[in-house]
Formats: C-alpha cells, sequence, structure tokens
C-alpha cells in the first residue's frame, strides 16, 4: 500500500514541476505582486528548488563557466611570458589545431548522443551498445589518422617548426579528438557531472598547472604548452572511461545485435560537416587576423574571442541538460516536456548572461589590461564579439536540437552556406580594417544565422529553444499551462 502512495506522489510531484515549467513567470513575487515582462530574483529561486532542469544547468553553468575562466588564466600567464609575436603565434596553433580535433571526430560525438537517447527510447538497448563501440573504433582510427597528417604537414608548410612542435600538435590533436567523443557519450550514458568536469576542468587545471611550471623554471614554449595539455586531456580519458565501464557492467547484459556501420557513418556525415562548419566558424578567424594581418594582432584578438567565448561556453553548459534528453523525448514524443526544459533553461540563461554583458561593456578595457597591457586596444573587437556572441545566446541550443532529432541535412545546408557567405565577408574586413573587420564580419554571419536556426527549429521540430519562448505576461502562461492540462 506504502509503495502505490509513494508511485502516486512521485508521479503528483512530476506533474506539478511540468506546470512549473510552463507558468514560472507567471508566479507572484514573494510580496504577492506580480510582475509581467520582468526577471525576478526569486522566480529564479524557485525554478532552481523546483525543477531539475534548471537546477542541472546551474551546476553545468558553473562548470562552463570554471572552464573559461581557466583557459583565460592560462592563456594570460602564457601571453605574459612570451613576446606578442611569439604569442600571436601560439593563438594560431591552438585555433587550428583545435578546429582539426572536431574534424577528426567525424560527427560521431554527435551521432552517440542520437543514436544512444534514440535506440534506448525504443528498447534497443543491445543496438546502442553497438553505436557506443562503433563510435570508439571510428574516432581512434581518424584521430590517428589526422594526427599523422599534421605530424608531416606541420614541417612541410612551415619549415622552421620543429619535430617537438610538431609532435606536440599532433599528440593534442589526437587526445583532444578522443575527448571530445569520450565526453559526448560519457554525458549520455553516465551523465553530464562526469562528462563536463573532466571535458572542462581536469585537463585545464592540468595545463594550468605545466604552464605554471614552465614560467618559474625558464619561461613556457608552444611545445610545453600542448604537452602539458596531452598530459591533462589523458587525465580525463581515463576518468571518463572508468566511469563508463563501471556503467556499463552494472547494466543489463545486452545480445549481440546487428547493426548498420555504413548507415551510421552515412547519418555522420551530415553532423561531421555541420561540426566543421561551426568549428571554422569558431575559430578561423584568429587565423584569418594572423595570415592578413600579423601574428601579434591575431594574438590580440584572440584574448578579446577567449573572453566574449564565455557567453558560447556557458550556454553550452546550460544546454547540455536539455541536449542530453533531447533526442529520447523527442523520439518518445515527449514534445511538451522538452519544450518545458528548454523554456526554463532559456530564462536561467538571460538572467545569468544579461548581468555578465554590463560587466564587460563596463570594465572590459581593464579585464584586458589585467591579461596584458598590449591587449588594451582590442576592447572595440571585444565589444562587439561580446554583443554579438550575447544574441546568439538567446537563441538558445537550436543546432543541437536539429542534429539530435533527425534534421541534420536541414541544418547543414543552412550552415554552409551561411558560414562560406560569413567566412568571405570575414576575410575581406579583416584585410581592410584589421581585427575590428574580422569581429564585425563574424557578427554579421552568426547572429542572423542563430534567429534562423531557432525559427527552423521551431517549424520543424515543435520546440521553440529561444528567448522567445519564455512568456512575459501572466495570461499568456496561463494560456500554457491551459493548452499542457488538455
Amino acid at each position: 500500500m506504502r509503495q502505490v502512495t509513494n508511485k502516486a506522489a512521485s508521479s503528483g510531484l512530476r506533474s506539478k514541476s511540468m506546470l512549473v515549467a510552463h507558468s514560472v513567470l507567471s508566479e507572484p513575487s514573494s510580496g504577492g505582486n506580480s510582475i509581467p515582462g520582468r526577471l525576478h530574483f526569486e522566480w529564479i529561486v524557485d525554478i532552481l528548488s523546483r525543477h531539475k532542469a534548471a537546477a542541472s544547468a546551474v551546476f553545468a553553468l558553473g562548470v562552463k563557466a570554471s572552464g573559461a575562466l581557466l583557459t583565460i588564466v592560462i592563456f594570460a600567464l602564457a601571453g605574459r611570458a612570451m613576446s606578442a609575436d611569439d604569442f600571436g603565434r601560439l593563438a594560431v596553433w591552438f585555433n587550428a589545431v583545435s578546429l582539426l580535433a572536431v574534424a577528426a571526430v567525424v560527427g560521431q560525438d554527435t551521432l552517440i548522443m542520437r543514436s544512444w537517447g534514440e535506440y534506448n527510447g525504443r528498447g534497443q538497448y543491445a543496438v546502442a551498445r553497438c553505436a557506443y563501440r562503433f563510435g570508439w573504433r571510428v574516432t581512434v582510427a581518424s584521430g590517428l589518422a589526422f594526427a599523422a597528417a599534421l605530424f608531416f604537414a606541420a614541417r612541410l608548410v612551415y619549415a622552421n617548426v620543429s619535430w617537438a612542435m610538431a609532435l606536440a600538435c599532433a599528440a593534442f590533436l589526437f587526445t583532444q579528438t578522443l575527448l571530445h567523443y569520450s565526453s559526448h557519450s560519457s554525458r549520455v550514458l553516465v551523465g553530464f557531472v562526469t562528462s563536463e568536469i573532466n571535458r572542462e576542468l581536469t585537463w585545464r587545471l592540468v595545463l594550468l598547472g605545466a604552464v605554471t611550471w614552465a614560467i618559474v623554471y625558464g619561461g613556457v614554449t608552444p611545445t610545453q604548452f600542448f604537452f602539458g595539455g596531452v598530459i591533462g586531456m589523458l587525465l580525463s580519458l581515463a576518468f571518463q572511461s572508468v566511469a563508463v565501464r563501471r556503467k556499463l557492467a552494472s547494466g543489463p547484459v545486452a545480445a549481440p545485435a546487428d547493426f548498420d556501420g555504413a548507415g551510421w557513418l552515412i547519418i555522420a556525415r551530415s553532423m561531421w560537416l555541420s561540426a566543421i562548419v561551426e568549428a571554422i566558424s569558431q575559430y578561423a578567424d584568429v587565423m584569418l587576423v594572423g595570415y592578413f594581418v600579423s601574428p601579434a594582432d591575431a594574438g590580440a584578438y584572440f584574448v578579446a574571442a577567449r573572453i566574449a567565448n564565455i557567453f558560447t561556453m556557458v550556454t553550452t553548459g546550460l544546454h547540455t541538460y536539455s541536449l542530453t534528453h533531447s533526442a529520447a523525448l523527442f523520439f518518445s514524443n515527449q514534445h511538451q516536456k522538452l519544450q518545458a526544459i528548454l523554456r526554463s533553461l532559456a530564462i536561467v540563461s538571460l538572467a545569468f548572461l544579461l548581468p555578465a554583458v554590463i560587466v564587460i561593456v563596463v570594465a572590459g578595457s581593464d579585464i584586458l589590461m589585467v591579461l596584458g597591457t598590449r591587449h588594451e586596444s582590442a576592447y572595440p573587437i571585444l565589444i562587439v564579439l561580446t554583443l554579438a556572441c550575447f544574441a546568439r545566446a538567446l537563441c538558445g541550443p537550436a543546432s543541437g536540437i536539429l542534429l539530435t532529432t533527425g534534421h541534420e541535412r536541414l541544418y547543414s545546408r543552412v550552415v554552409v552556406f551561411a558560414t562560406a557567405a560569413r567566412i568571405l565577408l570575414t576575410a575581406f574586413l579583416a584585410s581592410q580594417f584589421g581585427g575590428l573587420g574580422a569581429a564585425v564580419g563574424w557578427a554579421i554571419g552568426n547572429v542572423p544565422l542563430a534567429i534562423c536556426l531557432a525559427l527552423i527549429c521551431r517549424a520543424v521540430c515543435g520546440v521553440d529553444p529561444s528567448v522567445a519562448a519564455i512568456p512575459l505576461w501572466r495570461k499568456e502562461a496561463a494560456t500554457s499551462v491551459t493548452g499542457a492540462g488538455a
């Protein structure tokens, strides 16, 4: 009898949390007065206390923000220990290797997030495990091929690059490729705590220690920087692998299943192309500035972009929870629950990111001065990138939703065209106006694209990931709740 009562109570709580997700902005404050059209601190506290998605997102936000701050500290230390040109070259190499790592995973990181949720949602547990193992085999083989190509190409393209530097870059590329797949797969298998802590913090803490040690004992070099990152990522991989192994060992034993590896590769192809395009959008600007202007200007642009990238990292952390469950909820036709999660995350995102914009606009010049006096001139670049990143963050995780719900081909077509146009625009503006021109090109290309993807997501997936899904008036919220109850 007690078990029946507990189940009924649990069901009631779940229903109540769904209503909170639809009506959170329509609830009155502690004083009893409704505040339509405004976000109130007590409403945020109410979400965190009663809605799991928002509380989980705030934890992920903290992890992502910590990772972003660690990155800034690491590069600030490295920049102070290097000349402007050497730091600029490190920035260019770091962006180039990071871009190649995204390409080297060949879409398997996104595919496993979709496959695991899709097959488990349909009760095909054995196929889900096959998809996980298949993704590892493809990732390791591709990572080795990309790393070997980089090792030999680095010396051919740049004759002054030492063999040690080429080896360090190749090793960094390989381990970062593995970490991409390991983090995405452990996110859906074990949970985002294990995934994100090791993806964002563990390896960066090791790298921070390595850079600090190198500076104390004579100065840091790009070779030492990359080898320090390799050691850190190997440690992150070890922690994630142990957690996944325990999870799979404790689960039901799945019988062998037939799987269509060729079919998975076809699906991953669109995801791979989309990931490459996104990586180009994220990393190419620094390389363009380095090519069209100078390594020193590339270093200054890189610092400004790293600060503005806090918005991207934080929103990625907020959306980690939704993307972990998006495929399972979509393919099991729980669209209302998915929309409730996205709406709650949009509220938290707006509440946390708006103050960050104000801080950077007011104190951005001082922040750049702390990171190095030679970077103070990058303040206009920082403002342009910050406002563009904030606008893009308000559009929500449209790309992740489209990629994990079977709309990867539509997404790739839109993104490939838009990114190609943006790269051409950025290259032209960078050649004419330097780093500020590159920043303007980035903003012109990415903000309209983010709005377009949010509209496409609402049209084809039936959910709105942007802040437009927040009901600003009590009447709208009541309508949402009534619709959910029907």
